[in-house]
């Protein structure tokens, strides 16, 4: 038999991710396992049908990932914040991508409090390995729809260096 290494970077990758998302999502065909978003730029989308300002930025969103962010790497998830599981369907009906199961209440208010989610929309950016790259993604997107700078790493400052 041929032997496969297992990288232990890739399985560290997989379980950071399953560690923040849980081991499934949803898509619009049924479930969808956490670990094939692997090696992609994560969009934890906190939004909810009932709040005005998320279903104006949604189509925007929507149309920017399905033209170009996509294609680029992202893969964003719902993370609802809607009162019932109808208004969910309703709501992500509208999305082309996944959803964290709205069922799992207590990992939405988890990811909520662990990203500082203070109202909505927001939209976290994640490495593939779960660590951080914005948690004002919401501007980074905004600024960049077509993804042009994207994953949107903000500069690292040197010493000496004025940011004026």
């Amino acid at each position: 038999s041929v032997f496969t290494p297992l990288h232990l970077s890739d399985l560290a990758m997989a379980s950071a991710l399953e560690e923040v998302l849980g081991p499934s999502l949803v898509g619009g065909d049924g479930a969808v396992d956490t670990s094939s978003l692997d090696g992609k730029t994560i969009g934890l989308y906190f939004s909810a049908h009932w709040c005005p300002p998320c279903r104006g930025f949604t189509p925007k969103l929507a149309e920017w990932y399905k033209k170009d962010l996509q294609s680029k790497g992202l893969e964003v998830v719902f993370v609802s914040s809607d009162k019932d599981e109808d208004a969910f369907k309703g709501y992500f009906a509208e999305m082309p991508w996944l959803a964290l199961p709205y069922a799992d209440r207590a990992r939405k208010e988890q990811l909520s409090k662990k990203f500082k989610v203070q109202g909505i929309p927001s939209f976290v950016l994640l490495k593939s390995n779960g660590e951080v790259i914005t948690l004002d993604g919401r501007s980074a997107v905004s600024e960049d729809p077509t993804g042009a700078e994207f994953p949107w790493i903000p500069e690292p400052f040197g010493l000496g260096e004025s940011f004026v």
